[in-house]
């Protein structure tokens, strides 16, 4: 098996979750040679698969066990090569962004907004506003989201981690857009990552324009590849 690092650098805006997975404690490796890449992302995380040749993806695909399961696949036109072998499943075609510079990015304060960490008493306004998925959300809670509260103690917006280690859970309630809220949360999610020595990265649903404006204006480099979520 060799060094996935060798396969996945060469083109690191379309494998930065892959390469941040592996900073992850608990990734396992799967299958790593020279075409293709396969990890199982933290303890219970989903699969993520970067194969080189249809026949790579048919060998990889064939390594996930269970019939329910998550996974990220590259590239595109091997999916159907994945689902001969899995099943059709729910598809999400996302491109990926990534912070590939070592400098935090500037923050700076709105007046009248104040930043600071969620707790389980904001637990239900984040169901309501973003996913109705409790134990899912009390999860991103615990392992740190933030939100951004006005002088009335309203929250105006909130962001997180997802499980993989995407950055997103980036919400801002519509009375408080065009304020910069949403840069603000952004960057300090950001910077937490930079500062635990990981990737900053996150996946934009193709034709989420407004999400690619953000991430381009904060300094993220996007893949023009797609990678695909599979559901099942």
């Amino acid at each position: 098996m060799l060094d996935p690092r060798q396969y996945l650098e060469k083109d690191f805006s379309y494998h930065a979750d892959m390469l941040d997975a592996l900073l992850e404690e608990g990734t396992k490796i799967l299958y790593s040679e020279e075409d293709g890449v396969m990890l199982r992302i933290g303890k219970r995380g989903p699969f993520a698969i970067s194969a080189k040749t249809s026949e790579a993806m048919t060998k990889m695909a064939s390594l996930i066990e269970k019939d329910r399961y998550m996974a990220i696949i590259r590239p595109l036109k091997f999916l159907p090569e994945f689902f001969a072998v899995k099943g059709k499943a729910e598809t999400m075609p996302c491109y990926q962004a990534s912070y590939q510079s070592k400098e935090p990015v500037l923050e700076y304060e709105i007046p009248g907004i104040e930043i600071k960490p969620l707790t389980e008493e904001n637990l239900e306004f984040v169901c309501e506003n973003y996913d109705d998925d409790k134990d899912y959300i009390k999860s991103r809670i615990e392992y740190g989201m933030l939100g951004a509260f006005d002088e009335s103690g309203n929250c105006a917006g909130f962001v997180g981690f997802h499980g993989e280690g995407a950055m997103g859970l980036l919400k801002v309630i519509p009375e408080y857009r065009r304020k910069g809220i949403g840069f603000v949360l952004e960057a300090k999610n950001l910077n937490r990552r930079l500062s635990e020595g990981r990737i900053p990265f996150c996946h934009i649903v193709v034709g989420n324009e407004k999400s690619m404006c953000l991430q381009r204006k904060i300094g993220m480099k996007l893949s023009d590849k797609i990678v695909t979520w599979v559901f099942k």
